[in-house]
């Protein structure tokens, strides 16, 4: 069986370097892939609140905070408080952000090309499917709190 955390692991690595490299390429030194899942949100809508982006990257909101606070020190976003809502936070792209949109969707069709390259159509979909099963099964044995019936318990490194 192949040990698809060890492939997923490394392809992620690759693939953050990839983007960092292309980034920093095109004048976005300082931009990471891990402000990606934030930028395709604010790309899709012009004011978020952080607890809702929080929510649609399923990230913790402490990192989805330090996220954006370089997004706003790099001067791609800005924060405001919510009209609505004192307490809560929005967040928007500032004109320099709106300007990295055609730069972000460029480098992510890069990037498809570049991995799906001699890759037939029907693999990659059954790949997409597999990976997605895959989180889901994590998801929902995070939320048990309890591993999958039939997975290997833990086991007591003191009891061998």
């Amino acid at each position: 069986m192949q040990d698809f955390a060890s492939e997923i692991s490394r392809t992620r690595a690759l693939v953050n370097q990839f983007l960092t490299g292309e980034l920093a390429r095109r004048g976005y030194a300082g931009l990471a892939p891990s402000h990606g899942d934030i930028l395709a949100q604010l790309c899709s809508e012009d004011r978020v609140r952080m607890s809702e982006l929080s929510r649609r990257i399923d990230r913790d909101p402490s990192t989805v905070t330090a996220l954006v606070r370089k997004l706003v020190k790099l001067g791609f976003a800005e924060t405001a408080r919510d009209e609505t809502d004192g307490r809560a936070t929005v967040v928007s792209l500032t004109d320099r952000g709106r300007a990295l949109e055609r730069d972000f969707g460029e480098i992510s069709a890069l990037l498809r090309a570049t991995w799906a390259d001699g890759i037939v159509e029907a693999d990659l979909a059954t790949a997409a499917r597999v990976l997605a099963a895959m989180r889901s099964n994590l998801h929902a044995a995070i939320e048990r709190g309890a591993p999958v019936q039939g997975a290997a318990p833990d086991r007591d490194v003191d009891a061998a």
